[in-house]
């Protein structure tokens, strides 16, 4: 019997953890923000609302899944050279990375002058049933979450998002797309892992897939409700040498937990299974040199980043 990976918390924390030492994914997002969020997301703010927002009223920035706040440091920080004041709700389930988070902001305390943080250390759907949609947002920052809505109908969500929005207000969403890497292998094997465990008795109960939320799945509810949006997209590199080594390493088996979403993968799924999924990964990966001219092994996931407007 296998479990999705998020039955276990410590673990999906670990098998994150890992994915993101082996991947490029944080280089990659940072680099377009540096280059691009200025253009398609600061400017299109600026011009859209009145000088009012930032001087009378801070801009209102909602982040969605933020982890430990790289990506949305990256964000406020261009936001800051265009508004004097800013809000910013951070809506974070994990315990470990809302507290990183704070700790930067604490000890770059400086660089975040009229920037007044509101933290939620709870999942999206606690803070919806929490607060409503009372509160509006000139911006929501949702950098590859879109995928914990949970049990909440995909549609249901997009339409609480734009509720959440001011009227020109903007949506970021970076999501996986389901033509490559980590979306395509999910997609094809979406049955890896078929039941979520019961929070009182540990035991397996009601049938949960362990597909993910891709980039299609997105755009076909906005153009469905001609919602206005604009895409960019990006690839980033996973290094799954670890998952072929002959040896079993902890390494490899925590990122094929992570790579299937799928708690203890190796041990978990049947052995024809198992060979199936390793032969499509073999089948779509790429070979790179690394710093040292050595080849790795590499998983190849190309991402749709989304400018979702209102």
């Amino acid at each position: 019997m296998s479990l999705p990976l998020t039955c276990n918390k410590d673990r999906w924390l670990e098998a994150y953890n890992m994915f993101l030492e082996n991947s490029d994914r944080q280089q990659r997002v940072g680099e377009w923000i540096e280059r691009e969020f200025e253009s398609k997301v600061v400017n299109i703010l600026s011009d859209r609302h009145s000088d009012d927002i930032g001087v009378k009223q801070p801009l209102c920035v909602l982040g969605i899944g933020s982890a430990e706040g790289n990506q949305d440091i990256l964000q406020l920080k261009q936001l800051k050279s265009e508004f004097s004041q800013i809000s910013a709700t951070v809506v974070e389930p994990s315990r470990q990375m809302i507290l990183q988070y704070q700790d930067t902001v604490h000890q770059k305390s400086r660089d975040f002058t009229g920037i007044e943080f509101e933290w939620y250390n709870q999942t999206y759907q606690d803070f919806i049933q929490l607060h409503g949609i009372k509160q509006k947002y000139h911006l929501i920052s949702m950098v590859h979450s879109i995928y914990c809505v949970g049990d909440t109908d995909l549609e249901e969500a997009l339409r609480e998002l734009q509720d959440l929005l001011e009227p020109g207000g903007v949506i970021l969403m970076v999501v996986l797309t389901d033509h490559t890497g980590v979306g395509k292998l999910v997609n094809t094997f979406p049955n890896l892992a078929t039941k979520e465990q019961n929070s009182a008795t540990n035991e397996p109960s009601t049938t949960k897939s362990n597909r993910l939320v891709n980039s299609t799945d997105v755009k076909s509810i906005l153009d469905k409700h001609k919602i206005a949006y604009t895409q960019s997209e990006y690839t980033e590199f996973t290094d799954i040498t670890a998952c072929f080594l002959e040896e079993n390493t902890i390494t490899g088996n925590i990122l094929l937990d992570g790579l299937t979403q799928t708690l203890d993968f190796k041990i978990s799924v049947l052995t024809d299974v198992y060979d199936k999924v390793m032969d499509f990964i073999k089948d779509n990966m790429s070979v790179r040199k690394d710093q040292h001219d050595s080849d790795k092994l590499c998983f190849d996931s190309v991402c749709d980043i989304l400018m979702i407007s209102k």
